[in-house]
């Protein structure tokens, strides 16, 4: 399945596969449940239940956002100015009450974003990804130049042209299997769950149509591996997902 019109309105979204996150709540129950809905689409999220500790939580941490979810009116704004006081990155706020006038605290205490209660888990996706695009960050790879060359092995993937080498040679594939190969590559090494997998290359109304991921994982794995019955490259985590890796150099 090539992607769909919905999906392709989101291709100019940066892919936030790896991104750091922060979450702050008032107790660690909620926060965590916020933080296990990102994990899945690929955030590496740290979630912490103490607002007065949080500057010095994100300090250590070191995300690439931080989305504050109380679920307390009145605080929000409050918990805005700690955290911005350790760090620059994007602030995401998940309003309590959807008033404006808390919208308009949270964003004078230096927000950047504001969510309306309730939010999906999606939508915060959705909004971290259109906010990393206007502020042009390309997290977690801002340092890499967007048409940077990945090398995995013997496998050459130049994201400028589109274009993939396997020693040398041009291996054609379809716009979706390129993408996938990329997603992966770019966390080499890494495991990189189903969820977000399906997230980045079709778009998130897919992401319970997990045949889609093996159906072009097989693709891959046909026109990549020298034995595509045992793979070496595109390898397989059972319950968590699929990860890229350079496979051993022989003796």
């Amino acid at each position: 399945m090539e992607v769909s019109q919905s999906s392709e309105r989101c291709q100019g979204l940066p892919p936030l596969v790896g991104t750091r996150i922060v979450v702050v709540s008032y107790g660690l129950e909620r926060g965590y449940d916020r933080a296990r809905g990102l994990d899945d689409l690929g955030y590496r999220v740290a979630a912490t239940g103490d607002v007065v500790g949080a500057p010095e939580f994100v300090g250590e941490f070191q995300p690439d956002a931080v989305v504050i979810d109380l679920g307390q009116p009145g605080s929000s704004s409050e918990a805005v100015g700690h955290v911005r006081t350790a760090t620059n990155v994007p602030i995401m706020v998940i309003g309590a009450n959807a008033s404006t006038s808390e919208m308009l605290r949270c964003l004078e205490a230096g927000a950047d974003e504001y969510c309306r209660p309730p939010t999906s888990t999606e939508e915060i996706d959705l909004r971290l990804r259109a906010l990393f695009r206007r502020v042009r960050v390309q997290s977690p790879e801002r340092n890499r130049p967007v048409g940077a060359v990945l090398n995995v092995g013997e496998i050459e993937i130049d994201r400028a042209s589109q274009t993939v080498r396997k020693r040398g040679i041009i291996v054609p594939l379809s716009p979706t299997e390129f993408r996938l190969l990329v997603t992966l590559a770019e966390r080499q090494g890494e495991v990189v769950p189903s969820k977000a997998l399906i997230a980045r290359v079709w778009g998130t109304q897919y992401s319970g149509e997990t045949h889609y991921l093996r159906l072009y994982v097989r693709y891959l794995r046909q026109k990549l591996e020298d034995d595509p019955s045992h793979p070496e490259y595109i390898v397989n985590r059972w319950g968590s997902g699929y990860a890229m890796e350079g496979p051993p150099r022989a003796a």
